[in-house]
């Protein structure tokens, strides 16, 4: 979550976390309009997997080039007005695989592993470009599903149709991806999409409370909600007693 000319930019990272937790979209959002700083967090695991994540996906592009598939990289990281551009020159051309794509629209963005072109005509011609993204888990979880949905947005938006599929390589599954339908999914992401939108705007007094939830296991403010917690001696830390909801997470 940045804000760049005075509008708050959202990526599927965001678009997750706001599902996981509303409290944390509300942070977020103060980190990006400096209220407040982003707590230091170094964690060794997620570090790891990190690595292997990445690992993961170098090795799937190497199997891509080894199949003499012509590879388009797009440079660099963030997701600016050169990357996109590059992205969308890239899509026009016709690459048969492009490595990174930076896709934008709106307030939302995001970089899809690999777009690989495919038969079916769109905006760009007699072709169309469908979403392949590399994950470490052997089962698919949902906001794996909900991360590429928004990059089947953003790409139908680029191309003037959304992809029929999406698909996810995982590890140990000797590089044949697994295969999901868009619209199967495309009307929970546009509700989950919706939420997290209408988040940015919430006045203080409907902020969602920071409950304990499972993501808290995993994020960097597990700490300072925790302490809000014991400092307003919340009921979650009576023994026995929780939230129905407290550890719904997707």
């Amino acid at each position: 979550m940045k804000i760049i000319n005075d509008t708050i930019q959202l990526s599927a990272t965001d678009l997750v976390g706001h599902l996981n937790c509303g409290h944390l979209t509300a942070l977020d959002v103060q980190v990006a309009t400096g209220a407040i700083k982003r707590p230091e967090n170094y964690d060794p695991l997620l570090e790891i997997l990190r690595e292997r994540g990445q690992r993961h996906e170098d090795a799937y592009i190497q199997h891509l080039r080894d199949a003499v598939h012509q590879l388009t990289k797009i440079e660099g990281v963030d997701i600016t007005d050169s990357t996109v551009d590059a992205t969308l020159e890239a899509m026009r051309n016709g690459s048969e695989i492009i490595i990174q794509a930076a896709l934008r629209h709106g307030r939302w963005s995001g970089r899809a592993d690999v777009l690989r072109r495919v038969e079916g005509p769109s905006d760009l011609g007699d072709f169309s470009y469908e979403i392949i993204d590399t994950k470490l888990a052997r089962e698919t979880k949902g906001r794996t599903v909900l991360q590429l949905c928004l990059y089947a947005d953003l790409l139908a938006n680029a191309q003037g149709r959304p992809p029929e599929k999406v698909f996810v390589v995982a590890p140990w599954s000797d590089y044949q991806p697994q295969e999901f339908r868009f619209a199967d999914y495309a009307a929970h992401f546009r509700r989950v999409k919706a939420a997290a939108e209408n988040a940015l705007e919430l006045p203080e007094d409907q902020i969602e409370y920071p409950d304990p939830k499972s993501h808290c296991d995993v994020c960097r403010w597990e700490q300072q909600c925790d302490n809000r917690r014991r400092a307003d001696d919340h009921l979650c830390l009576v023994a026995g007693i929780q939230n129905r909801n407290s550890h719904t997470s997707l």
